[in-house]
């Protein structure tokens, strides 16, 4: 379960489209990577973790259909992300029917 409450570079969001949480409180989840002095490090968490996981997903999928502009890739990420383990549940349905959270974004 990630809890918003937990993760210290966290703000409320309600601008925020979706969110990509890769924090140390996921037990169970490694995030390897390379470190310093030509090593790898099994403990990468917070921003920097989020944010290139998240942009190599948009990445990967612009390169396997370059056609896609950044309103399809929008709708991509709002129509694939999954609320599953997030605390606090503060979702709402929103006007034109898609859940939506103040700490995560859409669902």
């Amino acid at each position: 379960m990630v809890d918003a409450a937990q993760i210290s570079y966290r703000y409320e969001l309600i601008h925020a489209q979706a969110t990509a949480p890769a924090s140390i409180i996921l037990r169970d989840a490694r995030w390897v990577t390379t470190d310093l002095n030509h090593t790898c490090t099994e403990s990468h968490s917070g921003t920097s973790a989020s944010a290139p996981l998240a942009a190599g997903i948009c990445a990967l999928t612009l390169s396997a259909n370059p056609r896609l502009t950044w309103r399809d890739l929008q709708y991509i990420v709002i129509y694939s992300a999954r609320p599953d383990g997030l605390y606090p549940n503060d979702w709402r349905v929103n006007g034109v029917g898609r859940r939506v959270s103040h700490a995560f974004g859409y669902e």
